[in-house]
């Protein structure tokens, strides 16, 4: 099986990134991610942690530049997101102010180290998190733009959505050649809205992924959508947040059309009573929104 380490990691996503792997659809591929810098470098020694500072001076990096043969602009990229296995070391941290941080909160800039087992993550002696893994960033290259890895939009990018994880299937409209799949920013577990910045427990660590192309992607596929063994749903990228509630609820509205035979009007009064919706990112560049409904509600 191939494996995609990180010797070589691209902290901002665009189609002039050099590909460092490819990969053909059907393919399982293991990514070996890497944990955002943070209070873990200062355990290193002395000589470590210097290169690992400029190493890690974007966010979020992503492990290397993914080709996947045969994907062309037009079609939709799917990602099969299998087991993920976490690193023993992770962390969060809170800068002092975020979009999310209420107004007269009096809290300066804090950060805290945490231990992760197949038990959970050791949040202090008398508190244990569940483990529940992510990938805060899976995307596509941009035809014509670069990006910082804090950005997220139609091509995917920073998502930051606890959907995105084992047994999901993320799908992207691809951008460019070969779709240039990047990924990385490994969460430990996520509340909603990431409120600190680096609100997950940010860690690195491996997992499988399965990549599909179908050609051509569905007319209305526009923002990434995921599917898993229980929903189907939307995220949408935008700002104000209530902007990224409606693009998230259009997006739906027109795959459950296009997809289901769920005309609009009654896509809209299905929705009104079943809707699933939430803000999942609250303090990047744009806000992340994901609308999505149980596919218990869906023809069959």
């Amino acid at each position: 099986m191939q494996r995609v380490g990180n010797e070589i990691l691209y902290c901002e996503t665009g189609p002039d990134n050099p590909v460092t792997h490819w990969v053909r659809p059907g393919e399982t591929f293991e990514v070996q991610t890497q944990i955002n810098a943070g209070p873990w470098i200062d355990r290193l020694p002395p000589e470590e942690q210097e290169a690992w500072r400029k190493k890690l001076r974007g966010g979020n990096p992503a492990s290397g530049c993914i080709f996947v043969e045969g994907a062309k602009p037009g079609d939709m990229l799917s990602v099969e997101i299998g087991p993920i296995e976490v690193d023993p070391i992770g962390y969060t941290k809170f800068g002092g102010g975020t979009d999310a941080t209420p107004r007269g909160l009096a809290c300066g800039p804090c950060e805290k180290l945490v231990e992760i087992t197949k038990d959970g993550i050791r949040w202090s002696d008398s508190l244990v998190l569940p483990l529940r893994p992510m990938l805060g960033f899976v995307g596509v290259a941009p035809a014509r733009e670069r990006h910082h890895n804090g950005w997220a939009g139609v091509w995917g990018g920073n998502l930051d959505a606890q959907e995105v994880t084992t047994g999901a299937t993320l799908h992207i409209r691809v951008q460019c050649p070969g779709a240039l799949l990047h990924v990385g920013d490994m969460h430990a577990i996520q509340g909603d809205g990431e409120i600190c910045g680096a609100g997950g427990i940010e860690a690195g660590g491996r997992v499988l992924l399965t990549c599909r192309v179908t050609s051509p992607a569905p007319k209305s596929l526009r923002f990434p959508r995921f599917e898993n063994a229980t929903h189907i749903g939307v995220f949408a990228l935008a700002r104000p947040a209530e902007d990224s509630f409606r693009i998230a609820l259009a997006e739906l509205l027109a795959w459950l059309d296009e997809s289901y035979g769920i005309s609009q009007p009654e896509g809209i009064m299905l929705l009104a009573q079943v809707l699933e919706a939430r803000a999942t990112e609250f303090v990047n560049p744009q806000f992340t929104y994901v609308a999505k409904i149980a596919r218990r509600f869906l023809p069959h």
